[in-house]
């Protein structure tokens, strides 16, 4: 067995470095070594505008986009497919604090999310992030499996990101976590620039978070809750 798994993170290794190369690959497995020593997350901080965004992703290919309703939304929290991903307390709470869904829907199927938000926004439990509010916040992009593939995240940024700049917004801002390769590749892919990040660390039971320079302009910053 244990032959078996080596086997198998050597060919993952392999695949890594050729799709991301090898300097992002072996970057991850030193974070992840770290993180066995001291629990420490890097979220890279970055912007979406719209001059610089994919034009190919403003064609949404037959599905529908739309700011889903508060009714779709709770619906989907009953369904199996949606149900690990999105619970209805979540709904509940994110829809009470002025966050809107955009959802892509083939059919009546809602098959890919990402909320947005022009308030702080919980990270953790008791950390929430900050940014300059003349930008909207998107976090918490998800496309069911059957789905995958298709561009459905780009798709539902596009439409969010041209809906918030006729808005007043400025772009979009987000993070992605450090060593989430793919997820980084796809949003470079689409336009978004990093300028900073952010780090959390935990000691023992206490939170430890700051960030760096380029966060400045953007007043992109973790805040303890309350």
């Amino acid at each position: 067995m244990a032959a078996v798994n080596l086997q198998q993170s050597v060919r993952d290794l392999v695949q890594n470095c050729r799709r991301f190369g090898v300097v992002p690959t072996f970057r991850d497995l030193e974070y992840r070594a770290l993180n066995k020593v001291l629990p420490l997350r890097i979220f890279k901080g970055m912007t979406a505008v719209l001059d610089d965004v994919d034009r190919t992703l403003f064609d949404r290919a037959g599905f529908a986009v739309r700011i889903a309703g508060a009714a779709e939304l709770r619906a989907a929290t009953a369904r199996p497919e949606w149900a690990g991903e999105m619970s209805r307390a979540f709904v509940d709470q994110a829809l009470a604090k002025g966050d809107e869904c955009v959802g892509i829907f083939d059919g009546d199927a809602l098959t890919s999310i990402g909320w947005y938000a022009r308030t702080p926004t919980p990270v953790t439990d008791s950390l929430s992030l900050r940014f300059d509010p003349s930008w909207t916040y998107m976090y918490k992009g998800f496309t069911l499996k059957p789905w995958r593939g298709k561009r459905l995240h780009g798709i539902g940024m596009t439409f969010a990101l041209q809906h918030y700049v006729e808005r007043g917004a400025r772009g979009l801002i987000s993070y992605v976590e450090f060593n989430n390769l793919k997820s980084l590749r796809s949003v470079e892919n689409m336009g978004y620039r990093v300028f900073g990040d952010i780090y959390l660390a935990r000691l023992k039971d206490r939170e430890i978070f700051w960030s760096t320079p380029g966060c400045r302009p953007y007043r992109f910053h973790l805040a303890r809750n309350g």
